[in-house]
């Protein structure tokens, strides 16, 4: 019985990676966006894009003077039916603290 061949593995293996490869979806930018929270407990939210074509992702956090045990702040990148949302809290517990949170969206 006849092995086959090293090349006619290689060959097989590429054919079937070419295959099942994927076509690449080209994205684009679509915007930059910001929401802050300075010195209150709360959330302020900013409303992004459409959720039906675009994605959005959390890019940057600045957050000062939690300096406390009971302060807290966060961000969030939240995907609803309609639209994109950040958020930026402040927990109960602050008095004094910011936050700002960056996120961007892409076109997909």
């Amino acid at each position: 019985m006849k092995r086959p061949s090293i090349r006619s593995a290689v060959v097989c293996g590429l054919l079937a990676l070419a295959a099942g490869a994927a076509p690449a979806l080209a994205v684009s930018f679509n915007a930059q966006f910001f929401a802050s929270k300075f010195n209150t407990p709360g959330t302020a939210t900013t409303v992004m894009t459409l959720s039906s074509n675009t994605f959005c992702t959390l890019t940057g956090v600045g957050v000062e003077d939690t300096d406390i045990a009971l302060e807290r702040a966060t961000c969030r990148v939240t995907r609803g039916p309609v639209v994109w949302q950040l958020d930026a809290t402040l927990g109960s517990g602050s008095t004094d603290a910011d936050v700002t949170c960056i996120a961007v969206c892409f076109n997909n």
